[in-house]
């Protein structure tokens, strides 16, 4: 979170650097509200695949390495998986057929959905005479 002013080094010892082999990940995924729709299974691959990616977001990994680095079984890896291709986090593509096995690519973050104010009128509706509350 920027501040208006600089934030005190607590550690000088161990600031960190950037290594020759750094992973990142975007901060809009914390501003942008994805963590909040990302299980613990589809937030714990999104990071493995980060941290695995080359400067383009491309990696290629056995389903069962990954099962062996992360706490979730094949099948919770597999559905993670669909969940972040359908949210548009990820794209896959299996090496053969629809084998478990294939290269991944973290996509660009796509711009954040604002979600309507409960119990509020959208701007929308307003403009339109449509005023029912939405719940």
């Amino acid at each position: 979170m920027p501040t208006s002013r600089p934030l005190p080094i607590l550690r000088p010892e161990r600031l960190r650097r950037l290594p020759r082999s750094f992973a990142w990940l975007d901060h809009r995924l914390r501003s942008g509200s994805f963590l909040q729709q990302l299980s613990p299974a589809e937030l714990a691959l999104y990071c493995f695949l980060a941290l695995a990616a080359d400067k383009d977001g491309l990696s290629c990994w056995r389903l069962d390495r990954i099962e062996r680095e992360l706490p979730f079984d094949a099948a919770a890896l597999r559905q993670a998986r669909s969940r972040l291709q359908a949210a548009d986090l990820v794209a896959f593509q299996p090496w053969s057929g629809t084998g478990p096995d294939g290269s991944y690519q973290l996509l660009s973050l796509p711009p954040a959905a604002a979600p309507a104010p409960r119990g509020c009128a959208a701007l929308g509706d307003i403009l339109t005479g449509n005023t029912v509350k939405r719940t």
